[in-house]
């Protein structure tokens, strides 16, 4: 992409969209399916809202915040990044009758808090992207029990202490069109000498 003004071949930095949309991976849609809207602050930070909705083992819900802080690589268009998210979740318990007889001595977790980090890519192509990332997340019950299936849920549940991912999306209102908002400059190895 050529710069505004500049010289014919001289390229500029990729600048971010400001909102974007994402959507859970395919591949989880086997045990949960979610959204979460991105607003970029500045080229490099941004803050997340998220939902998603279990079912199976774990039926509920999560709620949740999220910080990311990018940083260009390779062609300036792909984006690593850290992050941290907070939220709160509730978490029932539905075991399937070849996991558990009628004698199962678990309950519900019911609500729980959780807080996690840790690193990603982004890989921009257009008004489209792809975005992985792996952290750990700790989460606990807000009510102390004891009754709950602490290996699953802690494992493969909501609470699991592998945070992983893989989200596909929609990036709106870019930098370039709205040129007089200066909030969404460029990171800063890639800024025009």
């Amino acid at each position: 992409m050529l710069c505004r003004g500049e010289a014919r071949g001289q390229f500029c930095p990729y600048t971010p969209y400001r909102l974007s949309v994402h959507v859970t991976n395919p591949l989880g849609l086997l045990s949960k399916a979610g959204l979460r809207l991105q607003y970029r602050l500045s080229s490099a930070n941004s803050v997340l809202l998220g939902y998603r909705h279990y079912y199976g083992f774990f039926p509920g819900y999560q709620a949740f915040g999220e910080f990311h802080r990018y940083f260009s690589i390779q062609n300036a268009e792909n984006e690593a990044f850290f992050y941290g998210k907070m939220g709160v979740g509730n978490a029932g318990y539905a075991p399937k009758p070849y996991f558990a007889g009628a004698e199962d001595p678990y309950g519900v977790v019911d609500g729980y808090l959780f807080a996690g980090g840790g690193v990603g890519k982004r890989i921009n192509i257009g008004h489209f992207f792809i975005e992985g990332n792996i952290g750990v997340k700790l989460a606990s019950p807000i009510e102390k029990k004891d009754d709950y299936n602490k290996n699953l849920f802690y494992s493969l549940g909501p609470g699991s202490f592998l945070d992983c991912g893989i989200h596909l999306g929609l990036q709106f209102f870019d930098e370039e069109r709205n040129m007089y908002n200066h909030s969404l400059r460029a990171h800063k190895p890639y800024i025009n000498r």
